[in-house]
């Protein structure tokens, strides 16, 4: 389990800390244009290494339910879960989404439990408890540039009036916020059936197997968002991917969704989904942690709690 505890940690951290580069490139690329392109990267990276793990083979071996089960897990988390998301922050803002969408472990807990017969302990369940609250605690944090983001997604049209966050919209933009927490619970605990059905024994079998199902999962993932992408944006948005900062796009592609995918997929097969779910979902404290240490950003005392909060909880789900 430690094992599978520190490929958890370490997709937490890759996500965290790309999380930071991508909003330091915001200026230059469209978000939901880098999303596809980070995938079919990702995609690419995998089957380049497909062959250096007997790839081609295993692709010839994997069950058809195995491929279902797998190819649910991406539209279920990938596609549908970050797509309502993403709605219910148009409905209630960023600060209000993201602690909402918090309780993602919690539902991984009540799936993994019972479906994959994964162990829990009071300790583990306190600690997750802790973590969400953490998760809160931050989402209610107002850096300075929180009123600003909140005011870009709520934005109305030009010409309109501006709109009031009317109660029903709230109700429905919080809503969505915990469906897609529960639809990325569903997405992490099929990930872990699928890989189950595999059976892998060895440390070198379960690397084989996590770069198989990252192949397949992030194909199907660009098999559906390039097209969505280009029918929202346009072929303009591809104009980014251009020129001097390509090299530097692949190689952020590379390292938070190649990589990022390869040590979480590790991290679910080793450690289990939920525990897995449970650090996915700290790595906003981490990016947070981050910030302050190499960005310079201020920490509050509620921002120092949360994380005190968080490393508590943490440390009681390792025991």
């Amino acid at each position: 389990m430690s094992l599978g505890i520190l490929f958890a940690f370490t997709a937490a951290v890759i996500w965290a800390t790309s999380s930071l580069m991508v909003k330091a490139q915001a200026a230059q690329v469209d978000t939901l244009s880098f999303n596809a392109f980070r995938v079919v990267v990702g995609a690419l990276f995998f089957f380049a290494l497909l062959p250096f793990f007997d790839g081609w083979q295993l692709l010839l071996r994997i069950t058809p339910l195995a491929v279902l089960t797998l190819a649910a897990s991406v539209i279920l988390g990938f596609c549908l879960g970050d797509s309502i998301y993403f709605w219910s922050m148009t409905q209630i803002g960023a600060s209000r989404a993201m602690p909402i969408s918090g309780v993602y472990p919690v539902f991984t807990w009540l799936l993994a439990v019972p479906l994959l017969g994964e162990q829990i302990t009071p300790q583990a369940l306190l600690g997750t408890a802790l973590v969400v609250f953490a998760l809160f605690l931050l989402g209610r944090e107002k850096p300075a540039d929180a009123d600003e983001a909140n005011d870009m997604i709520l934005a109305p049209s030009v010409g309109t009036e501006p709109r009031k966050l009317v109660a029903r919209a709230r109700y429905l933009g919080v809503a969505g916020a915990v469906g897609a927490a529960f639809l990325w619970a569903c997405a992490t605990t099929l990930l872990r059936l699928g890989i189950q059905m595999q059976a892998p024994v060895t440390l070198h079998e379960n690397i084989q197997q996590a770069v198989l199902v990252s192949a397949y999962r992030l194909s199907i993932a660009a098999l559906i968002l390039l097209p969505v992408t280009q029918l929202l944006k346009g072929s303009r948005v591809w104009r980014s991917y251009r020129g001097a900062g390509l090299p530097r796009q692949i190689a952020l592609a590379v390292y938070s969704t190649g990589i990022g995918s390869l040590v979480f997929v590790m991290g679910v097969a080793l450690a289990g989904a939920a525990r897995a779910a449970l650090f996915n979902s700290a790595s906003p404290l981490i990016g947070v942690l981050f910030s302050w240490l190499f960005l310079k950003e201020k920490m509050t005392r509620r921002i120092w709690a949360g994380s005190a909060l968080a490393l508590t909880g943490v440390w009681l789900v390792l025991l």
